[in-house]
């Protein structure tokens, strides 16, 4: 019998098997079994695989801003393609690992609850969503063409890609009309990202809510 669900999970653990934050936690997953459970010596590892964790994605969103500012910067550099793959791939990532928390309660450190709202678990969450409208950015300014971008987006300030970027993100809508096949696709694709990862954020939000009924 297909059990639509474990096929899922399992497809999401596949994919995050292949980060190499997946292979550095491991180590210290194995690190920790070997001490018993809230000793001292567990806590210490605890504490570091929660700041690696921390450190991975506050990374990505300072390495998206650097890589969006470069292109900015400097709009005549020819950005290998193999750059460009890996931000598609980093952006793949944050969905799926999302996904693998919110549906599984996997793809986390602490494994087992279905979803783990806490305040922190928002903060980062948020964070991926930044990391994702910069890598966004990032690849409309390296290989996004448009057909109505004003003069002064793209002359002065190249910042058409950003502008892009930042409107799709937060409204759902492109600012300009891509004019090739590449920023169309790309466009498309964040769009779903956003429709994605904001009912992921919906629901951290509404499973911090503490509903009770009113006295009489």
């Amino acid at each position: 019998m297909l059990n639509t669900a474990e096929f899922v999970k399992q497809l999401i653990r596949f994919f995050y098997s292949f980060s190499p934050y997946f292979w550095l936690d491991s180590y210290y997953k194995r690190r920790e079994s070997e001490f018993v459970a809230e000793s001292d010596a567990w806590q210490k590892i605890r504490d570091k695989r929660l700041f690696l964790s921390e450190f991975y994605i506050v990374g990505w969103l300072g390495l998206s801003v650097v890589v969006t500012v470069a292109t900015v910067l400097f709009p005549s550099i020819h950005w290998p393609q193999w750059i460009m793959l890996l931000m598609m791939v980093r952006i793949f990532g944050i969905v799926n690992k999302e996904l693998g928390v919110i549906l599984f309660g996997i793809c986390k450190i602490t494994e087992g609850s279905m979803v783990s709202a806490t305040g922190r678990v928002i903060v980062l969450a948020m964070v991926n969503f930044l990391t994702a409208m910069f890598l966004f950015a990032g690849l409309y300014q390296m290989n996004g063409v448009f057909n109505d971008a004003p003069d002064y987006l793209q002359n002065a300030w190249p910042v058409a890609g950003l502008v892009h970027s930042l409107n799709v993100q937060f409204t759902m809508s492109g600012a300009f009309t891509p004019d090739n096949l590449f920023t169309w696709w790309l466009t498309t694709a964040q769009g779903m990202f956003c429709f994605v990862f904001g009912t992921i954020v919906i629901s951290l939000f509404v499973s911090l809510l503490n509903v009770k009924p009113l006295r009489a």
